[in-house]
């Protein structure tokens, strides 16, 4: 392929969704050979985006063009139309959470339940012959091709380095997005631990019984209860010191909600935590996403007693840290964004 200009399309918030994973590909992106941009005329974008993203306002400057989506059906008419102007064999789609091929209760926690399934299959099917997810549980809808999407962060911090010394002993960093009752699984299996993790910590919204307003039931819990428990509720991180804070826990558990669980997607979570230097742990509404892991994740899955598993994950932290760094350098190659990009740029051969 000639030195390809590829033009991204998308509903962009700066400390949420997939811009993160953007700002990656722009930077792999000289490497790989080719450039990147996000397109303005067909895309949303908050005012913090143009500040990190290289912003492109002629849709005539892009030689290909990748249309990325999450909850929200964010194209207008006239934008679907502007899309158009690409062939289409240039033209693909990245379905972050699932939508193509999806069951009617696929979504179920997520904006996108005003939307229907058959709404997102005449929305594909208009815009492009090829939709990507990164699914690793369960076979790929007719039609779908599998795609990484996610990488490891190019800054990896090897838990060795940050030692056994931390702020915290166990830490989630994320919103009550579905996530009450895995954390309080959590929770109450460091309680159990020998001895017991004590300095707990997480920092998101909703945790405090206060609710996302129309999202009620998939933002609730009790209030007070974290606090009850020793665990400190810290208002949201910042999104480029995510990573940074999650290294300041000796464990951070991967929390995922039931429409990823149900859909088997990879999330970006899997490889900030990995990259932070804390050791990631999976509960059970994780495990399928332990074959990224490789044979190592045996050692990271809290399984039928986590109690257990967090008493041995914290007797003999160095051993751990270094399976932790040997995944870390398995997937630096296999899941770099070098190669992500490089995946990304076969599918238009």
């Amino acid at each position: 392929m000639n030195r390809a200009r590829i033009l991204i399309s998308g509903n962009f918030h700066w400390q949420a969704g997939f811009s993160q994973t953007v700002a990656a590909y722009v930077r792999a992106a000289e490497e790989v050979g080719c450039e990147i941009r996000v397109s303005a005329p067909l895309s949303r974008m908050d005012a913090e985006v143009p500040r990190h993203l290289p912003v492109e306002q002629d849709v005539r400057w892009g030689t290909h063009l990748v249309l990325m989506f999450e909850a929200r059906q964010f194209l207008t008419a006239d934008q679907i139309e502007l899309a158009g102007s690409f062939p289409r064999d240039r033209r693909l789609i990245v379905d972050f959470d699932g939508h193509w091929g999806a069951g009617e209760d696929a979504a179920g926690d997520s904006a996108s339940n005003k939307y229907s399934v058959e709404s997102w299959r005449l929305l594909y099917s208009t815009l492009s012959d090829l939709v990507l997810q990164p699914k690793v549980s369960g076979p790929l809808p007719p039609g779908a091709e599998f795609f990484k999407c996610f990488g490891l962060p190019r800054a990896v911090s090897h838990p060795l380095e940050l030692g056994r010394k931390r702020d915290y002993d166990l830490q989630y960093i994320g919103s009550n997005w579905c996530r009450w009752e895995p954390l309080a699984e959590v929770v109450e299996a460091a309680a159990r631990a020998r001895p017991p993790l004590r300095r707990l910590r997480v920092c998101g919204r909703w945790w405090e019984g206060e609710t996302c307003p129309g999202f009620e039931d998939i933002t609730s819990g009790e209030p007070g209860w974290l606090r009850r428990r020793g665990v400190e509720v810290h208002p949201p991180v910042p999104f480029d010191h995510v990573i940074q804070e999650m290294g300041r826990a000796l464990i951070s558990p991967i929390l995922v909600s039931p429409m990823v669980t149900r859909t088997g997607l990879l999330t970006a979570r899997l490889f900030e935590t990995l990259a932070s230097g804390s050791l990631p742990v999976l509960p059970a509404e994780a495990e399928f996403m332990a074959p990224v892991y490789g044979d190592d994740a045996a050692h990271l899955t809290l399984g039928a007693d986590p109690a257990a598993v967090l008493t041995r994950l914290t007797a003999d932290y160095e051993h751990h840290a270094r399976i932790v760094g040997g995944v870390q350098d398995r997937l630096r190659v296999e899941y770099g964004y070098r190669r992500v990009l490089e995946d990304l740029l076969s599918f238009f051969r």
